[in-house]
């Protein structure tokens, strides 16, 4: 949302679903095509079950595209696909979408640890070994009682454990038994999270949100993503705040280099002792905190940098007229989410109704909507995205939908959730009233 007012959007294939959809399908005509809804449930996907998604909704994507000449269509991925682009070539369609070969590559931080080498550019002390081989004493001593541990490739936090006792290294070990991992220091809690557009002429990068991870009051898995703040971001120090922008550039043109062309997303940690940021993740894709900086920036009255980049990718804008909103981009920005996870093992189903639209800090329903810019007074929330359907079953682990405010949600020096989001999202979880499901024998 946001986006649909840039670009002539009619048809989202799409992973989840949810009753905001019906809302967002009625206002805007766009025809969503769910992957939840045609099979009934919603799953945990990896990243290459993704291509599943152009498979399971096949006939429902052909019969809208029945609706004009194929000449007037165009297929848009932020996401790498195999399946999608065949798909788009039997059509005759032109498509964008990011190939798997330089998804993987950008995605190693092995090979961003390299271009910050070659960068000159900071980069957290560390180093690679097996957890087999090692002592949590032994690493302790060297990295500081409390340092993480990093697979090469993860998403969300999904390759990312926190050491920091002999019995949280054992669980580290278990769950990376035979895999070289990244060890670093622990260097606090705040981090940011940055959305950027790599063109020929140069790397445009937007205003970076604070990262809300590992939410204990979101059902959020440690080190796992759980939100962005980018009201949290506007009090931090201007020193990070540049440095960000300035690391982001060079890293974006260092991928052009390479021949990259389009959106990317870093994420920071900052040693909260020294102020210094390090990019510690590379993103060669649209990344969770893009829609809400999306939606932030049609707010306040600004060409989206997801709107620029779709443009860009399909011709309609020169990376000169894209540069020329370089300064724009990183403008400061209103605006957070969080995602509530369900955390629990096994299906679970929602058996309340939760409504998409604005609540009031005491979660009361107060009217529909899909975007940012319909909060209209301070202290109101968004209830959105992917909202659980009664009786659907939701997989462990999964997100249940989004909560958005113009407000900062978390405390970036502690990465504290503040006391009235949390009330929101437990009043939240109570409407849902989450049932496992039984299962059939």
């Amino acid at each position: 949302m946001g986006l649909d007012e840039y670009a002539p959007l009619a048809i989202m294939p799409v992973l989840d679903d949810g009753c905001d959809l019906d809302l967002m399908e009625r206002r805007t005509g766009i025809r969503i095509c769910s992957m939840e809804r045609a099979i009934g449930r919603r799953e945990i996907v990896d990243d290459a079950g993704v291509d599943d998604l152009i498979g399971t909704v096949r006939e429902e994507v052909l019969e809208g595209l029945r609706r004009a000449p194929r000449s007037s269509w165009a297929a848009l991925s932020p996401y790498p696909a195999e399946t999608f682009p065949v798909f788009a070539g039997e059509l005759g369609i032109p498509c964008s979408c990011p190939d798997w070969e330089t998804f993987w590559w950008f995605s190693d931080k092995r090979n961003l640890q390299g271009g910050l080498a070659e960068l000159g550019l900071p980069w957290l002390p560390g180093r690679w070994l097996r957890l087999a081989g090692s002592r949590y004493s032994e690493l302790a001593s060297e990295f500081g009682r409390r340092f993480v541990v990093q697979l090469a490739l993860g998403v969300a936090g999904s390759g990312t454990a926190f050491v920091e006792s002999d019995a949280s290294f054992e669980a580290a070990g278990r769950r990376f038994d035979g895999e070289d991992v990244w060890v670093a220091p622990y260097t606090g809690a705040l981090s940011f999270n940055v959305n950027a557009v790599v063109t020929r002429g140069g790397t445009a990068v937007g205003y970076p949100s604070v990262q809300i991870v590992g939410q204990d009051a979101l059902l959020g898995q440690r080190g796992g993503h759980n939100g962005n703040d980018f009201s949290a971001a506007a009090p931090a120090p201007q020193s990070v705040v540049r440095s960000i922008r300035e690391q982001t550039s060079r890293i974006g043109d260092w991928m052009s280099e390479t021949g990259y062309r389009g959106f990317c997303g870093l994420d920071f940690v900052v040693d909260q002792s020294t102020l210094e940021a390090f990019a510690v993740d590379l993103n060669p894709r649209w990344q969770g905190s893009t829609s809400l900086q999306t939606m932030a920036e049609r707010r306040q009255e600004r060409i989206p940098l997801a709107a620029a980049e779709i443009a860009y990718q399909m011709g309609v804008m020169t990376e000169g007229e894209v540069m020329g909103l370089a300064d724009s981009f990183f403008e400061p920005l209103e605006g957070s989410q969080v995602f509530p996870k369900n955390r629990r093992p096994g299906r679970w189903q929602a058996s309340g109704v939760v409504e998409a639209g604005i609540y009031s800090p005491r979660m009361e329903f107060l009217r529909p909507a899909l975007r940012l810019h319909e909060i209209t007074s301070p202290g109101e929330l968004l209830v959105s995205s992917g909202i659980p359907r009664v009786g659907r079953p939701v997989a462990g682990g999964m997100t249940l939908l989004r909560v958005a405010s113009t407000e900062s949600a978390v405390d970036a020096a502690s990465g504290e959730l503040h006391p009235w989001m949390r009330d929101a999202v437990g009043r939240l979880y109570e409407s849902l009233a989450l049932r496992p499901v039984s299962e059939d024998p």
